[in-house]
């Protein structure tokens, strides 16, 4: 079962600027990056390809985790859950934003088992249909996984 996870909404931009994207959802992101700014990468100096170092896109990006929350839930979704709450207000400014760019939501979770198993309610489906983004998602098995590869 999936017991810690993460979520992220990322907005993509080729024509706004972070400020202009957070004027636009009311919302300040947690992570941040203009166009030609550094990445992290390039802000620690690492010796990667110059299209690593900076921001070939505005990115703009809120997040989410499991830390904190209700030790009852067993869909693997309540970061998914509240973030998914903190954007529907916003849901109509985002479609906008896809004009010039695109809307992400990156999901991971880390299971306590080598199958990953989680829950996707009814009604989180609906509300991520409303946000209209797509969903990128990856299950970080347990302990054992590599014990029953090629089985």
């Amino acid at each position: 079962m999936i017991r810690n996870n993460r979520a992220s909404l990322c907005v993509y931009s080729d024509t706004y600027t972070v400020a202009q994207i957070s004027d636009m959802l009311g919302l300040e992101p947690e992570s941040f990056g203009d166009i030609g700014d550094l990445t992290p990468s390039g802000r620690a100096g690492r010796n990667l390809k110059p299209q690593y170092l900076t921001y070939q896109r505005t990115l703009w990006s809120l997040h989410e985790n499991s830390l904190g929350a209700d030790a009852e839930d067993e869909t693997g979704f309540s970061a998914l859950r509240r973030l998914v709450e903190r954007a529907l207000p916003v849901a109509d400014r985002l479609a906008d934003l896809r004009n010039g760019g695109e809307t992400i939501i990156w999901w991971s979770g880390d299971s306590d088992t080598m199958q990953g198993g989680f829950v996707l309610e009814v009604d989180l489906i609906e509300k991520l249909s409303v946000l209209g983004c797509p969903v990128y998602g990856t299950a970080f098995l347990g302990e054992g996984a590599e014990e029953n590869e090629g089985s």
